[in-house]
């Protein structure tokens, strides 16, 4: 298969392309990333294997999103004896055209195109080589599969000198003995079709007689569990009659136990109500002695309460005259901080005028400097207007007087000279003007547009340029006019003016910037006008400060105001301090005694309200009398706890917990036996119910046809059996003779890949290709590394030395083109340069396509024809 030609219209980003391929050699396309590279070879895949009609997703991806049109992709192909011109457009109004030109004309349209390019393609191109060839960037380092490339098999047994006539039914064979296999197991080895079968039917025969064998036994179990069953429950039924009288028994000791419980409760109530009732005259008893006792203690505090509180008065009389001295004391201090206060702020405010006219005078004298700079920086921004000459129109002016002179001198070069010389004195009209020629002078010009010299009423000599001097005199003309268009827009008369201006240009955008520097490192963060207010503001302030003073004697004199102040300040905090701390015991003093005499009266009125409430209970009831109650409560308490005494002494005689426990033994005996009885004869009813359905089922016949249908699958089971182990054991002997056959042909794949390796690894280059062709090992320098052990950049050198081995194997009938998407990314610049004598080796044999973002990487391709996709 040979790429003659590759169009590509509105496909993804690219609007229109189309590349012609050289029919052997290395192609090298160069362009920058995502300008569409790898999208050729996705193009020619799509063109090739997907309908213009089809809605999958890869087709789908490639439609442009600057227009609404369909992506068009047109081909010329060559392969075996056919050559076609083949053409696609998907997505909006698809279609599909072929031309074939040879080996005869033909022409086909849609589907049937899209076919005949099929049968053509599988008649003559081995799809699986054509896949292989390719180095994709997603994959530059896996290793190459060339086991499945039937044209690269046939160029090996070739190279290997297999030299046995084929009878061409050898692969017809081969399939048949894989389809035979086929019927018997899967690709991994695992039983299917007929011979799953087989052993599917006899396992489920096997099974199903288990499964009848199964039900037989459960009959006899069931019998067997009817009569465990029965005399299981005769036993039960006399085991329960022996539980129910035991239970009676115990049920009627519980009661009698019931009643002395009952007895004792009742005398447990009444001692409860007789000991509250003791407890509540025995309450009432000691109250009454509490409060007598409260009676005597509050009027003895009460006593001792009036002499505190004559005490604490005479103590307040003296605090407070200590507090109104100290309260006099502080505010005459606090006038001594106000006077001392007011100079001091009448130091620091001339202090701060003195500053302030400071700070004018130099604020002036920057608003100054601005404004003459702003001045200069006017002066050249007017300057700067009044000049044109930019540097594009410089260059322009330049490029064009340039193109003049060249124009000039090209006309100069290619125009005829015209040349007159007078023997006599001789009047002459030339190109319209009358010119008089003395004799011995001569007259000469360049002829370019054409000219006329006449000698009138004799002679008129017409002279005209050739059609390259015409074409130079009118590319001169348009050299001038564009010339003079430049002149005209920088607005200067010529070149030396443009480049005057031009340079007056440079030199006062210099100076303009200096003063802005200039400016904005005068005027910092702040505004003109806010400096100028500012300025109005301070010599505003200036008329109050005396001449007299001096910013010494004004600072000298605001510290030692400020030091009266500050010993003012303390002297008054110190008496504020000791004023306070009067006041603080003066109202101490107050509250201390406000309190006592609070709390005198309060104790008064407690002490009238317990003699209210002792008289109010003597009322009620006299101290003798509440003493001989509580005696008469305590006796009744005492006969009341004799009686629950004597009776707890009866109810632990009688065993209680022992009758409980029996009792509790008893109805548990009982409700299993019950339990157990009925569960017995539900279950023997069941049993009796399911023996009267197996009796109904057959299941011995069961059993029967059973054994009789597995007998039949293990002998059809023995039967396939043999023909799947024949099947095998058939496809096994042929596998082991063409793995040999490999085997023989792998060396001469092997010697073409270190043939083209020693370019790049040198003479001690070695690798071991397994029967699959693929690379297991490389040995460089006696050192055998594993393929998957080796660098990204020696995967990737190796795959390109694989693929192309391959390509210079196949026979030319058979050949594709090898196709490297920006490949030898991962190698060294080194190897890059011997990379280069491999690709010149190969590539007078086939079709190398290289695409690359670097076309650097392959410089060292001497024969490439090269294509630059960004030109």
């Amino acid at each position: 298969m040979r790429l003659h030609r590759l169009v590509l219209t509105n496909y993804r980003g690219v609007a229109h392309r189309e590349i012609d391929f050289p029919d052997y050699g290395v192609v090298v396309v160069s362009g920058a990333n995502e300008i569409g590279k790898s999208s050729m070879i996705e193009a020619l895949d799509l063109l090739l294997e997907s309908k213009d009609r089809s809605a999958k997703k890869d087709v789908k991806q490639v439609k442009p999103t600057f227009a609404d049109v369909g992506a068009e992709v047109t081909a010329e192909i060559s392969t075996g004896p056919y050559r076609f011109v083949y053409h696609k457009r998907f997505h909006k109004a698809p279609r599909t055209q072929l031309t074939v030109l040879e080996p005869r004309r033909e022409q086909f349209t849609g589907d049937e195109a899209h076919e005949r390019v099929r049968a053509m393609l599988d008649e003559t191109m081995d799809t699986g080589l054509w896949q292989a060839q390719r180095v994709l960037q997603a994959s530059s380092t896996a290793a190459v599969d060339l086991s499945g490339c039937d044209a690269l098999s046939r160029a090996l047994d070739v190279a290997a000198g297999d030299t046995a006539t084929l009878s061409g039914a050898e692969p017809v064979l081969i399939e048949r003995i894989d389809a035979e296999y086929a019927r018997y197991f899967t690709g991994t080895g695992r039983p299917t079709g007929e011979w799953a079968g087989a052993i599917a039917a006899l396992a489920a025969a096997e099974a199903e007689v288990a499964r009848c064998a199964d039900l037989l036994a459960e009959v006899d179990d069931r019998v067997h569990r009817h009569a465990e069953l029965s005399d299981q429950l005769a036993g039960l039924t006399g085991e329960q009659a022996a539980a129910d009288a035991r239970y009676n028994a115990a049920q009627a000791a519980s009661v009698a136990i019931m009643e002395l419980r009952g007895q004792l409760r009742d005398a447990q109530l009444v001692a409860t109500a007789a000991r509250a009732t003791a407890a509540a005259t025995d309450s009432a008893q000691g109250e009454r002695q509490r409060q007598r006792d409260e009676l005597g203690s509050r009027a003895a505090a009460i006593t001792l309460l009036d002499n505190e509180i004559d005490g604490v008065a005479q103590a307040q009389a003296t605090v407070d005259t200590e507090a109104t001295a100290a309260d006099a004391a502080a505010a005459a201090a606090e006038q001594t901080v106000d006077a001392a206060t007011k100079s001091a702020a009448s130091a620091r405010r001339v202090v701060d005028q003195l500053a302030a006219r400071e700070e004018a005078d130099r604020l002036a004298d920057r608003i100054a400097r601005l404004d003459a700079t702003e001045v200069q920086l006017a002066e050249a921004a007017a300057e700067l207007a009044r000049i044109s000459v930019t540097e594009p129109m410089l260059r322009r002016v330049e490029e064009a007087a340039s193109a003049c002179d060249r124009a000039e001198a090209s006309l100069a070069a290619i125009s005829a000279t015209l040349e007159l010389a007078a023997v006599a004195d001789i009047d002459l009209v030339i190109a319209g003007e009358p010119t008089a020629l003395p004799a011995g002078q001569s007259w000469s010009a360049t002829v370019t547009d054409g000219l006329e010299v006449e000698l009138p009423g004799i002679l008129r000599v017409s002279v005209r340029p050739g059609d390259s001097a015409r074409e130079a005199s009118v590319k001169h003309a348009a050299a001038q006019a564009e010339l003079a268009d430049a002149l005209a827009a920088a607005g200067v008369p010529d070149l030396a003016q443009a480049r005057h201006a031009h340079q007056r240009r440079r030199e006062l955008q210099g100076g303009r910037d200096q003063l802005a520097a200039t400016l904005a490192a005068l005027r910092g963060t702040d505004e003109i006008e806010a400096l100028r207010a500012r300025l109005t503001r301070l010599r505003g302030e200036l008329g109050e400060i005396s001449t007299e003073s001096t910013p010494e004697q004004a600072r000298a004199d605001r510290d030692e105001a400020e030091a009266l102040l500050a010993q003012a300040t303390t002297d008054c905090e110190a008496l504020r301090r000791a004023a306070q701390e009067a006041m603080a015991r003066r109202t101490e003093g107050a509250t201390r005694l406000t309190l006592l005499r609070e709390k005198g009266a309060a104790q008064r009125v407690e002490l009238e309200a317990v003699n209210q409430r002792l008289a109010a209970q003597r009322a009620t009831l006299g101290d003798d009398e509440l003493t001989a109650a509580a005696d008469t409560n305590a006796q009744a308490l005492r006969s009341a706890e004799q009686r629950v005494s004597e009776l707890s002494e009866q109810l632990g005689a009688a065993a209680p917990e022992a009758i409980d426990a029996e009792l509790a033994a008893a109805h548990t005996v009982a409700q299993e036996l019950k339990a157990r009885h009925a569960e017995a004869s539900r279950a023997l009813h069941e049993v009796e119910v399911e023996l009267a359905v197996f009796g109904t089922q057959g299941r011995r016949g069961q059993l029967d046809a059973a054994q009789t249908a597995r007998e039949h699958a293990a002998a059809e089971h023995d039967r396939i059996g043999r023909r799947a182990r024949a099947a095998a054991l058939l496809r096994s002997t042929m596998i082991r003779h063409r793995d040999d056959t490999r085997r023989r042909y792998v060396e001469p794949f092997r010697a073409e890949i270190q043939r083209l390796g020693t370019h790049v690894f040198g003479a001690d280059f070695e690798v071991d290709v397994d029967t699959d062709l693929k690379i297991c090992t490389r040995t460089l320098g006696g050192r055998t590394v594993p393929y998957e052990s080796l660098s990204g950049g020696a995967k990737e050198q190796l795959g390109i030395l694989t693929r192309l081995a391959g390509a210079a194997l196949v026979a030319k009938e058979d050949s594709v083109p090898v196709v490297i998407d920006d490949a030898l990314g991962f190698t060294d610049p080194d190897r890059l340069e011997k990379m280069g004598a491999v690709f010149d080796a190969v590539g007078s044999q086939g079709q190398v396509i290289v695409l690359t973002c670097s076309p650097d990487r392959y410089g060292s391709v001497s024969n490439a024809h090269r294509i630059d996709l960004s030109a």
